[in-house]
């Protein structure tokens, strides 16, 4: 008799045709710090006085949002907001080692603790999103499922027999003291744009696909804490550090 033919595994196959690959091989696509704290009502009387000294330090302000709940100011690719129960300074693609990024967060958060009379953050929270881009949705889905985050049962499911599409993958973890929030997912981004047609011969139409998987990370503080008991920029490089370092088991290194 001859010997029964056993089923291919094709998601071990998969996995067997990815190369390996780290946080290294990702681009930082934004870097954002976030400050919560209790209801600051002195926002309404104190916002032109707070502004005016970000002005001071950064001169090419530019106007992005105002309404009494919320102001929010662009400086290069940087955007920094202010509401009245929380700010924040987002960073579009900066360098990875967010150097500038803490500097510029130690000094803008300086300011709204001052001129909003701050006297506790009820949160402090550093989020990183990371994308590695393939050649297609296919080949990021088959290198995000050759990481083994999800146990994927082989065979056809449900009448189906291709691999699952759009896979993701979060887990969040928390102390008394600290948490994070761990996303890893595929992605597609899709831009269209066809431009007016009086302009159409100055501006070339675009229409353009990337695939890719995300890593996205947003390390806080669960307890409250002080604005004496914390410094911004050393935050950001230790949340830097252990997100870097801790990633490892994402890519099984």
């Amino acid at each position: 008799m001859a010997p029964k033919e056993q089923p291919v595994n094709k998601s071990l196959e998969v996995r067997s045709s990815v190369t390996p690959f780290d946080l290294s091989s990702f681009q930082l696509e934004q870097g954002v710090l976030e400050i919560r704290y209790p209801l600051a009502l002195g926002l309404w009387d104190k916002s032109g006085a707070l502004w005016r000294s970000v002005q001071g330090k950064w001169p090419d302000l530019r106007l992005a949002h105002a309404e009494p709940m919320k102001t929010q100011f662009q400086t290069g690719k940087n955007a920094l907001k202010v509401e009245v129960e929380l700010a924040s300074v987002t960073a579009v693609n900066p360098e990875r080692s967010l150097e500038e990024f803490a500097a510029m967060t130690k000094e803008f958060f300086a300011m709204t603790t001052q001129h909003l009379q701050l006297s506790l953050f009820k949160r402090v929270g550093l989020r990183l999103i990371y994308f590695k881009e393939f050649n297609d949705k296919k080949e990021a889905s088959a290198a995000f499922f050759a990481l083994r985050l999800l146990n994927v049962p082989d065979g056809k499911k449900f009448e189906i027999d291709d691999q699952p599409i759009d896979p993701q993958y979060i887990l969040r973890w928390e102390s008394d003291k600290k948490g994070v929030l761990v996303q890893c997912r595929v992605e597609t981004r899709k831009t269209e744009f066809d431009p007016p047609a009086a302009l159409e011969s100055l501006i070339k139409p675009v229409h353009q696909e990337k695939s890719g998987i995300v890593f996205d990370v947003d390390y806080y503080t669960v307890s409250p804490v002080e604005p004496g008991q914390i410094d911004m920029s050393q935050w950001v490089k230790h949340a830097l550090h252990v997100i870097s370092r801790d990633s490892r088991y994402i890519f099984g290194e």
